[in-house]
Order: C-alpha cells, then sequence, then structure tokens
C-alpha cells in the first residue's frame, strides 16, 4: 500500500498539484488532504478524525487541551462560514497567530496526525482517489509544508512493525472491552483486574488509552493480544467523538455531457476543438501548458483526451504512458494528435497505450466521429 501513496502522491508534488485530493474506501471511509505544489498541508477523515485531532492535541499542545474553557470558547468562535477548509487547521494557525501555540509543537502535531492517517491507510485495500483543484488554502494561510514521503515511510514502519507483532488484522482504532471477567479475574492479580474494568470498557480506543497510559502503541496493544485471543477482551467499534463544526451540506451537481480534454502547446489547435465539440454538445477543456497536463487531467477527470504528439519540453508518448499508469486512466480513451501517422509512429504510440489517431489539420467530421466511436455509451 505504501508503493502505491509513494507514487500518487509524487506523481501529485512532480505536477505541482495544488488543492484537495480525496481518498474513498470501499465507500466506508474517506480522507482529504490538501496539497500546495504537491506538498502536503494536512490531512483529516477517516473513522476518527475528531479523536485524532483531540487525542495529538493533548499530547503537543496539553496546555490548550486542557483549558477547557478556553478551548470550548476558540471552538465556538469559528463557524461553517469562516473558515477556509477544515476547522481543526483552522484553530491551529489561529493559536499560532496569537502566540497561544508554538511553531515546533504544532508542527510535530500535523505530522503526528498524518502519520496516523498513513498507518490507517495501511490497513485498507483498494482506495480510489478524486482531485479538486478548486479547494486551496493561500500560502499566506499555511502553517507549513512537507513531502509526503517524510510521513508515509514512518507510518509504513510502525505498520510493518504493528503486523510483526500479530496486530495486523486488528485497528488501533478499536476500543477493548471485557468479555469474559470471571475467566479474567483467574488470570491477572485483583489490582490489575480493577485497572482493566476502569480502562476497557469499550469507550476508549487503543491510542486514546496508549496516550493516557503514557505507552507505546504498538507494546501496549501487543500486551493485550493474549487476552484478546483466549476471549477475555475483545476489540470493539467506538464512534468518533461530535464534530464541533457543521459543515454545510454540498450540493451534489446535475449529471453533465461528456468532458473532453485537448492537451496541445498550440491556442488555435484548441480553440478548434471548443469550437468543434461545444458546438455538438460536449463540454471542453484545453491544456496549453504541457508540463501542467497530468495535474490538470488527474483535477477534471475527462471522458476521452486528445493529445499532441509533439510539443516543447516533453511529448506525447511520455504523458500518454503517465495517465495509464494511474488506475483511473487505464480505460480513458487517448486520442493522439499527429502530423505523421506512419506505422512506425502508430505503433509506437499503441505501445504506450493510445487508443487511437487523429491526423492534421484537424477537421469537425473526424473529430465527432472519433468521439462518437469511444463515447457512444455515454
Amino acid at each position: 500500500m505504501a508503493s502505491k501513496q509513494t507514487y500518487l502522491f509524487n506523481t501529485l508534488k512532480k505536477h505541482q498539484f495544488s488543492g484537495e485530493v480525496k481518498l474513498v474506501y470501499a465507500g466506508k471511509a474517506e480522507w482529504c488532504f490538501y496539497l500546495y505544489m504537491g506538498r502536503l498541508i494536512y490531512g483529516t477523515g477517516g473513522e476518527h478524525s475528531v479523536r485524532r485531532w483531540r487525542r495529538n492535541l493533548a499530547a503537543y499542545l496539553p496546555s490548550i487541551a486542557t483549558d477547557a474553557g478556553y478551548l470550548e470558547e476558540q471552538i465556538q468562535s469559528i463557524s461553517s462560514h469562516n473558515i477556509k477548509f477544515c476547522w481543526e487547521y483552522e484553530l491551529l494557525r489561529r493559536w499560532l497567530l496569537n502566540n497561544r501555540a508554538d511553531r515546533e509543537s504544532v508542527i510535530k502535531m500535523l505530522n503526528s496526525i498524518l502519520i496516523e492517517i498513513f498507518f490507517d491507510l495501511n490497513q485498507t485495500t483498494e482506495i480510489t482517489f478524486h482531485l479538486n483543484s478548486d479547494i486551496g488554502v493561500p500560502i499566506s494561510e499555511q502553517i507549513f509544508l512537507l513531502d509526503a514521503n517524510q510521513v508515509i515511510v514512518p507510518a509504513w514502519q510502525q505498520w510493518q512493525n504493528w503486523v510483526s507483532l500479530r496486530l495486523g488484522d486488528r485497528s488501533p482504532n478499536k476500543a477493548p472491552v471485557i468479555r469474559s471477567p470471571e475467566q479474567l479475574k483467574q488470570k491477572i492479580s485483583p489490582k490489575t483486574y480493577s485497572a482493566f474494568t476502569k480502562l476497557f470498557n469499550g469507550r476508549n480506543s487503543l491510542r486514546d488509552l496508549s496516550l493516557q497510559l503514557k505507552r507505546d502503541l504498538n507494546q501496549f496493544s501487543s500486551s493485550l493480544l493474549p487476552y484478546i485471543q483466549e476471549g477475555y477482551i475483545d476489540l470493539v467499534s467506538v464512534a468518533d467523538l461530535p464534530t464541533p463544526i457543521s459543515l454545510p451540506t454540498i450540493i451534489q451537481p446535475e449529471e453533465k455531457t461528456a468532458l473532453i480534454a485537448c492537451i496541445d502547446d498550440s491556442p488555435m489547435i484548441c480553440e478548434t476543438m471548443a469550437t468543434i465539440l461545444k458546438k455538438s454538445g460536449y463540454q471542453f477543456i484545453g491544456i496549453t501548458e504541457p508540463l501542467k497536463a497530468i495535474a490538470k487531467i488527474l483535477a477534471v477527470k475527462p471522458d476521452l483526451i486528445f493529445l499532441d504528439l509533439v510539443m516543447p519540453n516533453t511529448n506525447g508518448y511520455e504523458i500518454c504512458a503517465s495517465l495509464r499508469k494511474l488506475s483511473m486512466f487505464r480505460q480513458t480513451p487517448i486520442i493522439i494528435i499527429t502530423s505523421n501517422d506512419g506505422m512506425i509512429e502508430r505503433v509506437r504510440t499503441k505501445m504506450m497505450g493510445a487508443s487511437d489517431f487523429i491526423g492534421k489539420p484537424i477537421n469537425a467530421e473526424d473529430v465527432l466521429t472519433i468521439v462518437a466511436k469511444y463515447l457512444s455509451s455515454k
């Protein structure tokens, strides 16, 4: 899983993507990451986004976490109308500006949050991702920028250690609860049993408890494994804490007609394509900066892509091959625009994953025929 995470975020970094990256796991959970020029600003979501934030607040900014009155006042002071993208990040940013929190502690907290998220992602299988370049964080409001590998690697190392302790099929977001009290009593001392009954009530996750007890998460969880395997203790799901800020409901847009993209350094080609396709009822986006093409394509996810073969600083072969490596574009029709449609070029381009060719100069009949061929089912 870590290799897929690394590939995705390295690709986004290479193409200097700015915006939101949403990772979705089988409709069960989703995580959101915010990037600027391909580097991480923040991450949230998953099973316990509020618990995670509260827990890390207690670990890295204890003076705020223990000041219940101040914390509640701060939470009440923000609403869905005055936050840019994420209430947790907004509070941290405010505390930095007001000198209530020091930069080093906030950065450590953000690192810890991101490592937890990537750890949880390692327990998933098939993840889909969605990009939104319309959501951004102004430079003036960014706390710091982080290369994703700086948190992906330690998260993977923690996960490998978790697996080596035979905990791979269990989540640290689960809460221990005593299932067989009488049998457990016979296995441990009265003092230990008393402590267990107070701690293992099904209301605090393994992560919550390890922080409370100031124990390493992996070692603490491993110490409970014999009791879990014997059936004395069970790990159960526990709900997240309530979200203090209610975000406005997002109204899903109506279904749109097919979106077609054209990657060509020539504005004239893109304008011609736009005229032809828009008149026929298609949506269109022209991309005249080849080096930014993949980032833009990732953001809009077109149904069909026209791609010029020869462009400055890059070429259609490289862009086509890069797109085909991404699962979301493996089946997307990619049509090469070329003035040289000889056999050698056709074979080479097919090997890179192109679907078809269209010659220059382009004309409406050829464009609409090839679009109909590949989008007839849409």
